[in-house]
């Protein structure tokens, strides 16, 4: 049978089956969908009987062509219902930025508010994002090295109770040997000044010593040439540059490979250099040079100079390490019980300590910088609340609109979420200048901190927070305004105190206050501290006081009376320099950091220690002149003079608090002491000199022993700090250039350094504190501030709702006083509850900064009274405005508004 085309409709081939497929796609639903495909269908099956076929073998024939038209319905429903929600999704786009636009024209008709809420959010948010990124950068950073969770230090604990001593090379070689929780453990000194020569004018540069494996521990490799390597601990000639020191010397010349350098009139070959992203523990040096093995005696077991670094093997836990090396340092006193009874050994994850001191510092700065974000926050919430209130009518007229509770809902968020976008931005402008800041002005000691900036996480962070306190405290407006009460608002009628939204004001000023109180607690505990270590006694007279510190080379200055001929030259001229009324030299000038303790024995006395001798001490070596330098009053017995010298009689001064512990009923002087009894001479001790604080002013005062240099036994103690005394009015600029000029008189080759006062170190020692005083009180004085604005805010509010009420008491008679009585009584009784919560939130809370605090307890009741006084006479002034104002309220006026 030939077929042909009789008769029928369209034909719905695959090509206007896919247009009509895309013109469904691509439109809203078109309810004749199915009738169309029917037609079709139909007409095709009319077309095949019209053919010669069977109705049966037709619809057959029809499906096969174009589809079962049942499953072309369903194909077109699905289309229809995605096409349904794309409408809704265009349709809610549509609104939302109706409801951007509408909040845009809100914020334009009241800048004043739009202003106040965006400045809240920008001073809180940058704030909190500057402190967070410091707390990030030194405590949740991961460090940059290659396996940072597997690093622990490794310090000795002495049997008078450090937990952070240096360890002995001794110790570090049975470590090495017999420790099996470690796949490293290498040991390394802290930085040192040394004279660097050929290079240029002589200069002071910082090297670490240290056995090779140090660096394979941290696992950074040497951006150019090579790591040190055990066999360069033979020679000690080889030294690895850091970047920023092979930048700024060497201009960053590749060809440094291989050449010499000279520290400390000893020669060395470069060798490689450091990654600029490799950062050292603590402070990084511009040298690292290998740990030399005659300098590394295995034996050696009371000279404790090294810090050690170790590496946990997989799987193994600090818990597990630490019970293996207390089993260890217990077999060593076993074998060496006159040096290492009593001590023992402490591991610490390498993070923690590297950041034990700064801990306290910045979680306590993040609470405050918190605390009053969240005080802003509540600032921002009243505000909010008080715009809502005024928008009751128009939120109304909208619902009688028919806008849904839902609807309004999501306007008056969008609302705040715009806010939220502004001061988040404002925040994102803040916070990088105000990091900046504060990294300037952050203590000098505070490790990681240079790692600190605003970068995409901060960026986040930023807008989370931004975005979370704006839609915290909008919600709460928004969903009120959505319960709204249509014949209420539209007739005007305002509620009046009692309300829930008053109660909610009302609490948000309590919190407030409370916050406040916890904020100027602590800042007033560091205030006190401040004032008290500003007013200890530091045992000598550190004002008019300039330092500097020389460390000569042992190559040319190998024994003690080349040495001691050296510093008496320098301090001669130094005597001579204009301005300067008497100087003298120390091994340990205060602040210096640069501390060496002795056991000693006592002649005729047996000592309790193992060793046969007395608990170490510190010890210092000093010029005659000395203690009158320092304005130190000698308390019994003299001081030392010119014939304390080489040839002269062994001896010794000790400090008061040493002369109590030994001899408590006196008889000091004249007494014998040795600091190894058969190997050293007996000293007789010649004065008893007042405790001072040569660590910090921070520090109690310990015992001392001090010795003449030119009596010292030790030819390796070639370093010593030259302290000068000004004459009243003279500053220390020119006292420091003449200090310069005798050095470079005596010695061309032999740079100073350090010079400086020691008011100007004491202050670097308690930079911690006093940065946590200042942020602190900055703190606690904005949160003040902030609370006092939302007292006075809510305040005024109240009153501005009650008004109708104030004026009807008024008409009847009541007194004006009356009404100012009343409005303070409230605010007094909303102070005094949240300043009795925020005692008892200080009580427990303030031990946390009881680290930063010097002389006071941290339970101070001066304190707690003079800061919950003070809060309560500011808000009660702060109140006095919106009172006076309400008693002064026209009653005709105020019923004829409503």
């Amino acid at each position: 049978m030939t077929a042909g085309r009789r008769g029928g409709g369209p034909e719905l081939g695959p090509k206007k089956l896919r247009a009509l497929l895309t013109r469904l796609l691509n439109r809203t639903p078109d309810p004749d969908a199915d009738e169309e495909l029917r037609f079709h269908f139909e007409m095709r099956v009319r077309d095949y009987v019209h053919r010669g076929f069977s109705e049966e073998e037709a619809r057959s024939a029809a499906r096969s062509r174009i589809g079962d038209e049942q499953a072309i319905a369903e194909a077109c429903k699905r289309i229809d219902r995605q096409a349904h929600r794309r409408e809704n999704r265009r349709a809610w786009l549509g609104e939302i930025a109706q409801d951007l636009q509408y909040g845009v024209r809100a914020l334009r008709r009241s800048p004043v508010f739009a202003l106040v809420a965006v400045g809240t959010l920008t001073a809180g948010v940058g704030a909190t994002t500057a402190i967070f990124s410091m707390v990030d950068a030194v405590l949740l950073t991961p460090l940059p090295y290659a396996q940072p969770d597997h690093l622990v230090r490794l310090w000795e604990t002495s049997p008078q109770g450090a937990t952070r001593n240096v360890v002995s090379s001794g110790n570090v070689v049975d470590w090495q040997e017999g420790a099996r929780s470690f796949d490293i453990i290498a040991a390394h000194r802290a930085p040192y000044g040394v004279a660097m020569t050929g290079q240029g004018d002589a200069t002071r540069v910082q090297v670490v010593d240290l056995q090779p494996e140090v660096l394979a521990a941290l696992g950074t490799p040497p951006a150019l040439g090579r790591p040190l390597l055990a066999g360069d601990a033979d020679t000690g000639d080889a030294v690895l540059l850091s970047h920023a020191f092979w930048t700024t010397r060497f201009g960053a010349d590749p060809s440094v490979l291989g050449q010499r350098v000279t520290l400390n009139d000893v020669p060395h070959t470069v060798v490689g250099v450091m990654p600029q992203s490799f950062a050292f523990p603590a402070n990084t040096p511009d040298l690292w040079r290998p740990v030399e093995t005659e300098f590394f005696d295995p034996n050696e077991r009371t000279s404790h100079n090294y810090e050690v670094v170790a590496l946990l093997r997989p799987g193994v836990s600090v818990g597990e390490a630490q019970s293996e090396m207390t089993a260890l340092a217990s077999a060593i006193a076993q074998r060496h019980p006159a040096e290492m009874m009593g001590w023992g050994v402490r591991v610490v994850p390498f993070h923690a300590d590297l950041t034990r001191d700064a801990r306290t510092l910045l979680w306590v700065l993040l609470g405050g910088v918190s605390v009053v974000l969240l005080i802003g926050c509540g600032n921002l919430a009243n505000l909010l609340m008080a715009r809502a209130a005024a928008r009751e009518r128009e939120m109304a007229v909208r619902g009688a609109m028919g806008a849904g509770r839902g609807r309004i809902v999501r306007q008056l968020l969008t609302e705040s979420g715009l806010l939220a976008f502004l001061g988040g931005l404002g925040a994102l402008l803040l916070a990088p200048a105000l990091l900046g800041v504060l990294v300037a002005g952050a203590p000098p000691d505070l490790p990681l901190i240079d790692r600190a900036r605003i970068d995409v996480r901060m960026f986040t962070f930023a807008a989370a927070v931004s975005f979370a306190c704006a839609a915290t405290f909008g919600l709460v407006p928004a969903l009120r305004l959505s319960r709204t009460d249509l014949n209420r608002a539209l007739r005007g009628t305002r509620t009046t105190a009692g309300t829930p939204q008053a109660r909610l004001g009302e609490g948000l000023l309590v919190s407030q206050v409370a916050f406040s109180v916890v904020l100027l607690v602590g800042a007033g505990l560091l205030v006190q501290s401040f004032r008290a270590l500003n007013a200890t006694d530091p045992g000598f007279d550190p004002d008019g006081m300039t330092v500097m510190e020389m460390d000569l080379p042992f190559a040319r200055y190998g024994d003690n009376a080349q040495q001691a001929g050296l510093y008496d030259a320098v301090i001669e001229r130094a005597r001579a320099v204009p301005g300067v009324e008497a100087a003298a030299a120390a091994s340990m000038t205060p602040a210096s950091g640069q501390s060496m303790t002795f056991s000693f024995s006592i002649e005729g006395r047996e000592a309790s220690n193992p060793s046969g001798r007395e608990d170490d001490e510190l010890l210092v070596a000093v010029t005659p002149g000395y203690f009158d330098v320092m304005r130190q009053a000698v308390l019994d017995g003299r001081a030392f003079d010119d014939g304390d010298g080489p040839e002269g009689v062994p001896v010794v001064i000790i400090s008061q608090s040493l002369a109590d512990k030994h001899w408590p009923t006196g008889g000091a002087v004249g007494s014998r002491i040795s600091f190894r009894a058969g190997e050293t001479p007996w000293r007789e001790v010649v004065g008893v000199v007042q405790d001072a604080r040569l660590e910090s002013p921070d520090l109690d005062p310990g015992p001392v022993v001090y010795v003449p240099h030119a009596q010292k036994q030790w030819s390796w103690l070639t370093w010593m700090g030259v302290l000068a005394r000004r004459a009243d009015g003279v500053g220390p600029g020119p006292v420091a250039e003449g200090l310069r000029a005798a050095v470079v008189e005596v010695d061309p080759l032999l740079p100073p350094h350090g010079i400086t006062t020691i008011d100007e170190r004491f202050r670097a020692t308690t930079a911690k504190r006093t940065f946590a005083m200042r942020l602190v009180s900055g703190f606690g004085g904005l949160a003040l501030l902030l609370s006092l604005v939302g007292l006075y805010g809510i305040l005024g509010y109240m009153l501005a709702r009650q008004r109708r009420e104030i004026g009807l008491r008024l008409a009847m008679g009541a007194d004006r006083t009356d009404i100012v009585s009343r409005v303070l009584g409230r605010s007094l009784a909303l102070t005094l509850l949240g300043a009795a919560l925020g005692v008892g939130a200080s009580v427990g809370l303030v031990r946390l900064v009881d680290s930063l605090l010097y002389g006071v307890s941290p339970t101070s009741p001066g304190v707690y009274t003079t800061i919950v006084l003070g809060v309560t006479l500011v808000a009660g002034l702060t109140a006095m405005g919106p009172a006076r104002r309400a008693a002064g309220t026209d009653p005709l006026e105020a019923l004829a508004a409503e």
